[in-house]
């Protein structure tokens, strides 16, 4: 993993599982770190510990889109859970160094919690999160940008998700403190979500959504400030064990301090399917308006795919295949901008504790009025979990 632009989801696609209130977003492919599945963790009473050291070397042509360089990458992370307490906890630093190009070497600190309590017909999660970490060239409106930004993000929510009969009502909430460096201060902010989501079950796969969400940004200049409402509805089917379909559709109204009202259709769309039970298939769709956790002030809508394939072989072997494509049309101007992200890798857990695994990705950004780059990685690396 390399330093985690400040992109959208960011907390969800970092933390695991195990942390309650993280990585369990209905519109995300989640690429949670992941214990090894033959470690054994360390048990104390009802707390499980699970250490982890990843270390990689490699290749990179053009970190950030600057000059190509070596990449020398150790992350050392810990994940602690009480099951019957509902808690988990996760705590990561990384440090990738570029000898050949060191004004790209970023280093980023992870530390999160939560705890879910489950009632007989409610569970309720709070959650909290600390990341310091750096905003790379290869993000929305950041063509300009030669070296990382540091940024830190933190971050509280709370859900309560109540049953009663065939439905199911959650509100949520979170809160957000975003501060970039100097370079970036305009983007520093405060972030409040609201949402609300009704579930009806029809007694059979289907489910039937509705779901609500208000967000407020809370920028250093008062023009910059907005509010964002959106408005869905929508259902999911699911087989257990087998496939899940995911659709909400409706629209988002952005209400800037000054200036005109802006309005646009939006869309969520998942599908997961596991056509043996080595194999796994994600697609996910989605249009919004805004990316508030991006590194950019300017607003704009998203248009962006995703598709991961997962495929575990001989038992001690997975090949994982990704793809991420993006597109920002912003709403002040006439810049189109596009993302791209391909991965390849395969993983060799060659003992229960010990994983090599190789990776290949390529990032592109085109723009049809600021400089495109590309850029290949290429790392190989050994990872320990006991």
């Amino acid at each position: 993993m390399f330093a985690p632009p400040a992109c959208g989801q960011l907390l969800d696609t970092l933390l695991p599982a195990t942390v309650p209130g993280y990585g369990e977003k209905f519109s995300v492919i989640a690429q949670h770190r992941a214990v090894a599945p033959g470690a054994t963790r360390w048990n104390f009473g009802g707390i499980t510990a699970a250490p982890g050291l990843d270390m990689r070397t490699g290749y990179d042509s053009a970190p950030g889109g600057a000059a190509g360089s070596a990449l020398l990458q150790a992350t050392p992370s810990l994940a602690v859970a009480d099951q019957a307490a509902g808690f988990g906890l996760y705590a990561q630093a990384m440090q990738a160094d570029y000898p050949q190009n060191r004004a790209q070497n970023t280093g980023t600190t992870l530390i999160a919690a939560g705890e879910r309590i489950s009632l007989p017909r409610e569970r309720i999660t709070a959650a909290a999160a600390w990341l310091r970490g750096a905003v790379t060239g290869f993000a929305f409106d950041t063509a300009a940008i030669t070296r990382p930004i540091p940024f830190t993000l933190e971050n509280f929510r709370a859900a309560d998700k109540f049953s009663s009969g065939m439905f199911t009502f959650t509100p949520e909430f979170s809160a957000s403190r975003y501060r970039f460096g100097a370079i970036a201060s305009t983007a520093s902010r405060d972030e409040w979500r609201e949402a609300a989501t009704l579930a009806s079950h029809t007694g059979g796969p289907l489910t039937l959504l509705l779901r609500l969400g208000a967000t407020q940004q809370i920028y250093q200049t008062d023009a910059e400030n907005a509010d964002v409402f959106e408005y869905l509805a929508g259902a999911r089917e699911q087989a257990d064990g087998l496939w899940s379909l995911s659709l909400l559709a409706g629209a988002a109204q952005r209400l800037p301090r000054f200036g005109p009202a802006i309005t646009a259709p939006i869309l969520e769309a998942r599908a997961d399917w596991m056509p043996t039970a080595l194999t796994r298939i994600s697609l996910t769709a989605s249009r919004e308006i805004d990316d508030p956790d991006a590194v950019s002030a300017a607003p704009y809508t998203k248009t962006s795919l995703k598709l991961a394939v997962v495929q575990d072989h001989l038992g001690n072997v997975t090949i994982k295949a990704l793809a991420d494509l993006a597109e920002a049309r912003y709403i002040h101007s006439n810049l189109r901008e596009f993302l791209g992200m391909g991965e390849l890798s395969m993983q060799w857990r060659a003992t229960p504790v010990l994983s090599v695994t190789g990776v290949y990705s390529f990032n592109t950004r085109q723009a049809n009025a600021l400089g495109a780059a590309n850029e290949h990685v290429f790392t190989l690396g050994l990872s320990w979990t006991p």
